[in-house]
C-alpha cells in the first residue's frame, strides 16, 4: 500500500555531529509551522540492534502523497539552517531509509526515500 493511496505513519529521527536531541526538537518546531502538514507527534523508540544507547527521540507523522511533498520541501529548507552534519532516518512499515544532509537538500530524493520506507520497492 502506498502513501499515495492512504496516509501511513512514518517515524522520523535525526542523528548529527552535535546534539541529536536538540536537532529533533528543532525539526519538531519547524514542522509545526507547516500549515499543509499533519501535526507531527513526538514519540520515543527503542533503538535497533545496531544502534547505541537506550532510547532515541522520534517524530511520527501521517503522510499521504501531498504531505510527503510538503515534508520533503520543508526538510530541504530546514537542513540548510543546520550547523552540524545531519542525517534523517525515516522508518515506515516496509523499511528504514537514512538520508544525509546533501540528499535532504533535494526534495525529490526525500520523497523517494519516503516511498522506499513505506513501500520498499
Amino acid at each position: 500500500m502506498s502513501f499515495a493511496e492512504n496516509p501511513v505513519d512514518v517515524a522520523i529521527s535525526v542523528s548529527s555531529t552535535s546534539d541529536p536531541g536538540a536537532e529533533i526538537r528543532s525539526l519538531f518546531r519547524w514542522l509545526q509551522r507547516e500549515d499543509d502538514l499533519p501535526m507531527p507527534k513526538p514519540a520515543s523508540a527503542t533503538p535497533g540492534p545496531e544502534d547505541m544507547g537506550t532510547v532515541s527521540e522520534t517524530l511520527v507523522i501521517a503522510l499521504n502523497s501531498g504531505s510527503a511533498v510538503v515534508l520533503a520541501t520543508s526538510l530541504s529548507v530546514w537542513v540548510r539552517h543546520r550547523t552540524s552534519d545531519v542525517k534523517v532516518t525515516f522508518r515506515g512499515k516496509k523499511g528504514t531509509v537514512q538520508v544525509d544532509a546533501k540528499r535532504l537538500q533535494d526534495p525529490h530524493a526525500v520523497v523517494e526515500a519516503l516511498r522506499e520506507a513505506t513501500e520498499k520497492l
